[in-house]
């Protein structure tokens, strides 16, 4: 071969891709609006490039991707993203920035950070356009290990080595209560002063245990009365008096959407904080228009932290 010669297209690395994500020749032919012979041609052409089988064939069961098949799809989908990249950046000669972002999200900071986030970014940034997630942990490290994310807004929480992390901002835990709870009028709370009254848990993966193993220095977690994986739920059943309940996020409202008010407050104990920062996955060099979203972010939330 010669040197720098490439023996594949990115028209075939984008039939890849689609096959990948939906494992069947008819649903990626659809999809794409294009001939199934097409694209099964178009593939089988790419693996004989690659010298790698990318999929199994099932005869009634569609298709399954090989090892080869998994590890290349991540660098695939990059690979066009950069091809994107460059063909708006040749549009746009004037030096705007330009380009998609796929952003996720963890669901429990989505509401009070996301939207600002890309509202403020594409007030400066036209040409840029965004993809988002609101996702548990597991689903977004999972969409940054094979490139179905470029940067994930997220916690400190079970992070592996092929994850780069940048921290932002330490949230320690606070309790919410209920407005006229017997509690509501202390300065600080303690572990040991909410053994006995219900708990309304956040019902989020990773979250629920963190919040659980804050009671382990008092010796007992509590067993929840109440739960739900919405965190304005969980806010909305302290604030009607159902219980207690512990998150971490500053809040710049006191009251939930039915018009009910709670109250937040401190621990006296030293608690374990978690440290809000921007994911990424260090087996993909981020884009231009990646890096400059990841600096906003940095910038802008440690400002939103501050004004809270």
């Amino acid at each position: 071969m010669e040197v720098g010669q490439l023996h594949y297209s990115l028209r075939q690395l984008r039939y890849f891709v689609v096959t990948a994500e939906v494992l069947s020749f008819t649903a990626a032919a659809r999809k794409l609006h294009i001939s199934q012979p097409s694209i099964s041609t178009a593939l089988a052409d790419l693996e004989a490039s690659f010298g790698v089988q990318l999929f199994i064939r099932h005869h009634a069961s569609g298709l399954s991707l090989t090892q080869a098949g998994r590890d290349m799809l991540g660098q695939a989908r990059n690979l066009l993203k950069n091809a994107e990249e460059l063909q708006s950046a040749a549009r746009e000669m004037d030096g705007g920035m330009s380009g998609a972002i796929a952003l996720g999200c963890l669901v429990s900071l989505a509401p009070p950070v996301m939207p600002a986030l890309i509202s403020r970014f594409i007030a400066s940034h036209a040409g840029v356009n965004f993809r988002t997630e609101e996702a548990h942990q597991d689903d977004l490290l999972r969409g940054l290990r094979d490139g179905t994310l470029d940067l994930a807004l997220t916690y400190s929480l079970d992070l592996t080595d092929e994850i780069a992390f940048t921290p932002l901002v330490s949230l320690p835990p606070y309790v919410i209560l209920p407005k006229l709870h017997r509690l509501a009028r202390a300065r600080f709370v303690s572990l040991a002063d909410l053994l006995d009254e219900p708990y309304v848990m956040l019902d989020l993966p990773h979250s629920r245990e963190y919040f659980a193993a804050l009671f382990d220095a008092v010796g007992t977690r509590p067993v929840p009365a109440f739960r739900s994986s919405q965190p304005e739920v969980v806010r909305g059943m302290v604030a009607n008096g159902l219980g207690y309940s512990i998150l971490n996020f500053p809040l710049k409202s006191l009251k939930t959407v039915d018009g009910a008010d709670f109250v937040i407050k401190q621990f006296k104990e030293e608690v374990t904080a978690t440290t809000l920062g921007i994911a990424q996955s260090r087996a993909l060099k981020p884009r231009v228009v990646v890096q400059r979203f990841a600096a906003f972010c940095e910038t802008h939330i440690r400002e939103l932290h501050r004004n809270v």
